[in-house]
């Protein structure tokens, strides 16, 4: 029998034109959340004009923005609802701190 994972994850990602949302599933609980076409820019180092762009830069950088996501997330009060959006400044913030 396989075990099953239990790092969280970022699923169904799709494009709003200003963001790129997408949902974390952690330890069975769903959050909305998005990260800015910015910030998506900042972590694959690549512009992003189309959709296709966005998706491919998205799946190129989804280990940075499961971790931003899932900081943010542990940050966040448990009862606080609403998009969790991941900005250019919390980029900032990981690169800062990774390096």
């Amino acid at each position: 029998m396989t075990e099953l994972s239990t790092k969280p994850i970022a699923v169904r990602p799709r494009c709003d034109g200003r963001h790129l949302r997408f949902e974390m599933v952690d330890d069975g609980r769903r959050v909305a959340c998005a990260i800015s076409v910015m910030a998506l820019e900042d972590l694959s180092g690549t512009r992003c004009y189309r959709p296709a762009d966005q998706l491919k830069s998205f799946a190129l950088a989804r280990e940075q923005i499961e971790a931003i996501a899932l900081n943010k997330i542990n940050m966040k009060a448990q009862d606080a609802s609403g998009l969790l959006t991941i900005w250019s400044n919390d980029v900032d913030d990981l690169l800062s701190n990774a390096g």
